[in-house]
């Protein structure tokens, strides 16, 4: 498993004195340019008699980036990337991620441009620097304009054929990744397309910095290592987006499984959004839905008695004769009662017999 942990303390001091180590080593004079170009001379001198098609000085300098060696077989698998500078937790000053990289490098093993046999060679030709392109142009009668130019080639060159040497997973030390760095121009795109690493495997061994426009959920979501790999300070960049730029920009990565509740509600978040300044304030919550109608059924109309007709009423089409009505009785009856009642007699009189 590659090793993605924050440069150690030890690991910091070896850096800084990297860093203050090439600083001293920097062309102070037209005298210490002249030696650095007369040191390209005698490598063109040994190419030439080596058979190497190289026809002056700016072709030499090609064929190092296009066919020089950009693995240090020393050491292991893991490659390391960087751009740019910050001062990470626990250095007392900034400090070039080229050489974290290179003093975490020494310490881990990894692979490292800077230290590979072609980019120790391009490296010692200082060909940023003004001076020496000055004395290419002036001693050895070069074009101005090529040998403006033979820096970002040659460096875009040999990063390119780095990344694509690649055999497995990856570190980049950087903070924000810009659009225009190598890094984030060349090397990644060719690492994300590349079967052997991926967005998966590239590690961050410097913690991304925190953008206080954005909001922490966002912020976040763009701090994991999958997704930092694809995203450009761009992308997000306060003063040239709205969020509504960047959820398009959001909207547009490759997003593993594990991220995508949480890229989804970024994405709404942002897209609501006309201003950095309106994501600020907290989310509106989510309003309960309204209940659903109540539909009353009527009330069930009285039930309607009626009364039977009596038995001479008039029935259309019916001609009911008369009968003569049953004699009112004249005491109680029995008649038609399975226990008759006993008929009740007066009582008899106190005193007086029958």
């Amino acid at each position: 498993m590659t090793d993605s942990t924050p440069p150690s303390v030890d690991e910091i001091i070896r850096a800084l004195a990297l860093q203050e180590a090439d600083r001293a080593g920097k062309p102070r004079s037209a005298a210490d340019a002249e030696a650095v170009t007369a040191r390209i001379y005698a490598d063109w001198r040994t190419a030439h008699a080596e058979g190497r098609a190289t026809p002056d000085l700016a072709s030499f300098i090609r064929d190092v980036a296009a066919n020089q060696s950009v693995t240090n077989k020393d050491r292991g698998v893991t490659r390391a990337f960087w751009s740019w500078k910050s001062q990470p937790e626990g250095a007392p000053q900034v400090v070039d991620h080229r050489f974290l990289a290179q003093a975490c490098g020494e310490r881990r093993s990894y692979q490292v441009l800077e230290d590979s046999p072609a980019g120790r060679q391009l490296d010692s030709y200082q060909l940023w620097e003004p001076s020496v392109k000055e004395a290419l142009v002036n001693d050895f009668a070069l074009d101005a304009a090529d040998v403006e130019a033979l820096a970002p080639e040659v460096w875009a060159t040999i990063s390119g054929r780095y990344a694509e040497a690649a055999e497995g997973p990856v570190v980049a030390f950087c903070a924000d990744i810009g659009a225009g760095s190598i890094l984030g121009k060349d090397e990644l795109p060719r690492l994300l397309a590349h079967d052997k690493v991926g967005k998966e495997n590239v590690g961050f061994p410097l913690p991304a910095p925190r953008h206080e426009h954005l909001p922490a959920e966002v912020d976040s979501l763009i701090a994991d290592s999958s997704l930092r790999c694809q995203v450009r300070m761009e992308d997000y960049d306060v003063q040239n987006t709205s969020p509504k730029d960047f959820a398009a920009k959001l909207g547009a990565l490759d997003v593993p499984e594990k991220l995508r509740e949480a890229h989804t509600s970024a994405l709404s978040r942002l897209s609501s959004a006309n201003s950095y300044d309106e994501l600020k304030a907290p989310p509106t919550p989510p309003q309960p839905a309204p209940a659903p109608k109540q539909h009353t059924l009527p009330a069930p109309a009285p039930k309607q008695h009626t009364v039977p007709a009596r038995a001479g009423a008039f029935l259309p089409g019916v001609t009911i004769r008369p009968t003569a009505a049953p004699p009112t009785p004249r005491g109680p009856s029995t008649h038609g009662v399975s226990n008759p009642v006993a008929v009740q007699m007066a009582p008899k009189s106190v005193g007086v017999e029958r």
